[in-house]
Order: structure tokens, then C-alpha cells, then sequence
């Protein structure tokens, strides 16, 4: 039985699933100079060896109409049957030495022996070796007129400048979940398969917009349960391949930090034979969207808030890069989840009480403080009398403590900023001092910050920040510091924001200047 990702491989031009691509490839065919090299790159599965066939029978069709094969020519019967020695395909993977490159630059001088033009496609490039680069360079830069050299990859980058410079860079891309769903629809058409709907839905969803990988799933249901593939019989297969750990539940536990059954589930599905590549990139792509959801460009719950889900995507990614190094599948995602709760698990929770502030008094005015000049048990005593009622003072409020809500400053700040650039630039500047009952209390060290910042429109601004950060109704109040006081060392640094933005854009000062000189 032949598999299905070749058997419903497409021929022509019309039968591509990428159709962008399939109608740039027929106007190069139709011009009256044809490029000589040309570079196909994109992510796996996604037709570039497909369309570099097409190309190399379309490029030699001898009854070619508007770019598009016959079929039926001499010329497209040889290829077809892979009996023409003018088209040769070379695997870079295994043959990436100087010598390989060296021996197709013969070849490439000799004369096509029936067809028009001798085709050579390179699959898998970015694998050749630095020299075995340098030795293409030069067949490139003057390749015999007779020569066509398409050559393909999944990773551009690695391919020098120099070699990329002179190629025709075609772009392939992810199929959507329509162009899949066509794909698998020609090759359930073609075996005769009674498929449900929501079946072919939700192979389109795990394919990682690959058709090569979407072909082999659905041909992994037809081996298990023939002609007849029913929503419960592909549960079953799913479940196995994926387990059945749904993402909302690896969510829930996730905000839940529920370390230990999330190990323990992720061990129960490397028992049973989980692709774990599959999953993280589930993940991956559940989270992302969950950004966007944080964002407001799309609907729905948003879990995570945004800062942790930015630490959280990133661990996710480099769980992908150690999954190439780890013999133990599960391992790597174990790892990220470990270090994202641990790390989500640190923030100090004391309460409000045990904070005292200290900017702008001296030692001995700090809060709390009263110097007493008679016995030292009667100073502790003092102190602590005026700690309680900072304690009551502070108003200390369930859910929220000081050092939560300085350790979360960060997130204040980015939450802002969509709304109003110049008031996130005065909050940067700022510095929190403490809460009372439900209110954050921020304190400022020059008067115009604290007088733009109190103006309604703008405080309005930063309480929608803080209430979407923390979830709750919160109330904002400005005071303003005595600066001279100070040290400069002192003031609060934001540590969660990206190096690139601690420095205030010019967007930035452009707005800051405006609410100043107006």
C-alpha cells in the first residue's frame, strides 16, 4: 500500500495546496526569461520538493499552456515515471561535502541528454558544509545556460549571503485549516473513506500546518479503523497520541500551581506514548493566543496575566530547543513548568504590616520609631505600639500586599501604556509607598508629575491598570516625595520590562512634553 503523502502527491500547478504559490511558479514559467536559481524555503510539509518537480516537468513540458503541465507530452510521461536523468534530486543532508558539490558541477556542464533544460534540486541546503557552499557560489554565479538549480530548505538563515544573493526566493508558508481540510478531502475522495467532519477539523488542528503531516495522521486512522472513521474512534487515537490532559485543564493546574499533578500527569502521558513535540506545540499555540486575548485582539478568558505568560511562552520555546538533547521526552516540559512555578511561587506574601517605609526620613524619624531615652525595653515597647497602628493605618486588604504590588510594578507600567503613553512615562519615574484599605498609594518627586497624574482623566488611566493587573477594583492616590532626601540609588528600577524599553521612547518624551508644555 503506498502512503498517502506520495500517492496524492500533486502534479501540476492546480493541484498545489499553497495556491499563492502555485500562481507565482506559472507566471515565472510564462515569462520569456526563466531565473536559473531559485530558493525555496519554508516550514516542513508545506509542498516546496512538490512544487520543484512541478517546475522542473513545467520548464521542459513540451505542451505547455499558460504555465500549467500536460501530462501527457514525452517529456512529462518521463518524469512522471522518474525515467529522465536531467532532473536530479540531491539530499544536502547526506551529501553536504565539497566533493558532493564538485560532482554535481559536472554533471551540471553536460548537455540534457532529451529533455530542454537539466533540473537540479537540492533538498535540505542549509546542510551543506561552509566549502561545499563556496564550491556552489561559483556554479551559481555562472551556471550553463542549460541549467535550472532550484534548492530547498526549512532554515534560510543558515545559507550564506553571499549564495542567497544570487537566488529567487520563493516563500512557502503553513497550510491554513481550509487548504488542509482540501487536502485531506482529495485523499478521502480518492480511498473511498466515510470520515466524519470534525474528524478532518481536528486533524487539520494538530497538523501544525504541515499537509505531509495531516496525510500521515489521516492515513494512521485509516490503518486503525479502515474505511469508517467515526468522532469516537479518533478520540481514542488522539487521546493516545496526545493524551488526555486537555489544555484547559494544564491551565487550571497552572494557575491553580499545581506542581506535582502536573509532573505527574505529564508522566502518565509519556507512559502511554504522548508525542511531546505535538503537545508543547499545542501549548504553544493555546498560550499565544491567550496573549493575544490580553491584548483585546481576541475574545475570551485570559488566564495568565500578561507578563507571565510572556516568561511562560519563552520557557515553552526553549523547551523545544532541550527536547533535541533529551532522550526523556517529557523532561524538558517537566523542567519549564518547574521553573515557571518556582519562579511564580517566590513573591514574598508578608503583609502590609511588616512593611515600613523609610524614603525621605531619617534614621530617626523612620516610621514606627519613636526615640525614648529611658530603659531599651521601654523604646521596644514604644515601637512596637506604633507598628500596630501603622498596621491599622496601612489598610491592609486580603489578596493584596505591598510587595506584591511592588514586584508587580512592572506589569502596572505595560498595562498602562496602551492607554496613555505620557502618564506610563510619569508612573516610571514613580515609586509605589504603600496601600490604605483600596487604595495604592505612588509617590512622585517632581509637583507637575504629581499634579498631571492627579487630574481625572489620567488617574482614571492608572486604576484601570491596576485593576486589570490585579483583578480587582483598586483606587489611586499621588503624594509627592521629598526628593532632596532621596539617594539615587534608591529609586525603583523597573525589573520586568525588556532592556530595550527601560529607555523612555521618543514617542515617550514626545508625549511627556506635550501634558507638560501642552
Amino acid at each position: 500500500m503506498m502512503i498517502f503523502h506520495l500517492k496524492y502527491r500533486p502534479k501540476t500547478f492546480s493541484e498545489l495546496d499553497l495556491k499563492d504559490i502555485a500562481k507565482s511558479l506559472r507566471k515565472i514559467v510564462r515569462g520569456k526569461n526563466i531565473p536559473q536559481s531559485f530558493l525555496f524555503c519554508g516550514p516542513k510539509g508545506s509542498g516546496k520538493t512538490s512544487a520543484a518537480r512541478i517546475l522542473a516537468k513545467s520548464v521542459n513540458c513540451l505542451k505547455s499552456k499558460d504555465g500549467e503541465v500536460c501530462l501527457k507530452c514525452e517529456n512529462c510521461l518521463l518524469l512522471d515515471g522518474d525515467k529522465s536523468i536531467d532532473v536530479v534530486e540531491i539530499d544536502a543532508a547526506s551529501n553536504r561535502g565539497i566533493d558532493d558539490v564538485r560532482l554535481l558541477k559536472d554533471r551540471a556542464y553536460l548537455l540534457p541528454s532529451r529533455l530542454k533544460r537539466k533540473v537540479f534540486i537540492v533538498d535540505e541546503v542549509h546542510m551543506l558544509t561552509k566549502e561545499a557552499f563556496n564550491a556552489l557560489l561559483k556554479l551559481l554565479e555562472e551556471p550553463p545556460g542549460h541549467t535550472i538549480f532550484i534548492l530547498c530548505t526549512t532554515d534560510p538563515e543558515k545559507i550564506p549571503d553571499t549564495v542567497l544573493s544570487r537566488l529567487v526566493r520563493i516563500d512557502f508558508r503553513k497550510g491554513s485549516k481550509n487548504e488542509l481540510s482540501v487536502c485531506l478531502n482529495r485523499v478521502v475522495k480518492g480511498e473511498k473513506i466515510k470520515v466524519d467532519k470534525v474528524v478532518l477539523e481536528k486533524i487539520a488542528d494538530l497538523s501544525e500546518g504541515s499537509f505531509r503531516n495531516a496525510q500521515k495522521m489521516l492515513m494512521e486512522l485509516f490503518l486503525e479503523f479502515g474505511q469508517s472513521i467515526e468522532m469516537k474512534d479518533a478520540d481514542k487515537f488522539f487521546s493516545m497520541r496526545l493524551g488526555s490532559y486537555t489544555l484547559e485543564d494544564f491551565e487550571k493546574d497552572l494557575l491553580a500551581k499545581e506542581t506535582k499533578k502536573i509532573l505527574c500527569k505529564l508522566e502518565e502521558m509519556s507512559e502511554v506514548g504522548v508525542d511531546f513535540r505535538v503537545y508543547r506545540a499545542r501549548l504553544i499555540e493555546y498560550f499565544q493566543k491567550k496573549l493575544l486575548i490580553n491584548f483585546g485582539i481576541l475574545a475570551g478568558d485570559d488566564g495568565l496575566n500578561m507578563m507571565s505568560l510572556k516568561e511562560w511562552l519563552s520557557l515553552l520555546i526553549n523547551a523545544g530547543e532541550m527536547e533535541k538533547e533529551s532522550f526523556l521526552e517529557q523532561l524538558p516540559l517537566q523542567l519549564a513548568v518547574v521553573e515557571f512555578l518556582s519562579k511564580n511561587s517566590t513573591t514574598n506574601y508578608k503583609k502590609v504590616s511588616n512593611f515600613s517605609p523609610k524614603i525621605g526620613l531619617k534614621k530617626s524619624q523612620e516610621i514606627g520609631t519613636k526615640k525614648v531615652n529611658d530603659k531599651r525595653g521601654n523604646f521596644v515597647e514604644e515601637k512596637n505600639k506604633e507598628e500596630q497602628e501603622v498596621q491599622k493605618n496601612s489598610g491592609e486588604r486580603d489578596g493584596l500586599e505591598f510587595n506584591e504590588l511592588e514586584n508587580r510594578w512592572g506589569e502596572v507600567l505595560m498595562a498602562v501604556k496602551p492607554f496613555n503613553h505620557s502618564v506610563e512615562a510619569f508612573l516610571r519615574a514613580a515609586k509605589p509607598r504603600s496601600i490604605s484599605g483600596m487604595t495604592v498609594v505612588v509617590e512622585v518627586f517632581y509637583p507637575f508629575h504629581k499634579d498631571r497624574l492627579q487630574e481625572d482623566r489620567n488617574r482614571k488611566v492608572v486604576e484601570m491598570g491596576l485593576n486589570k493587573v490585579f483583578n480587582t477594583s483598586l483606587l489611586f492616590e499621588c503624594v509627592l516625595a521629598d526628593s532632596k532626601k532621596i539617594p539615587i540609588n534608591d529609586l525603583y528600577s523597573v525589573q520586568a520590562k525588556k532592556k530595550t524599553d527601560d529607555i523612555t521612547t521618543g514617542e515617550d518624551m514626545y508625549d511627556v512634553a506635550k501634558e507638560i508644555f501642552g
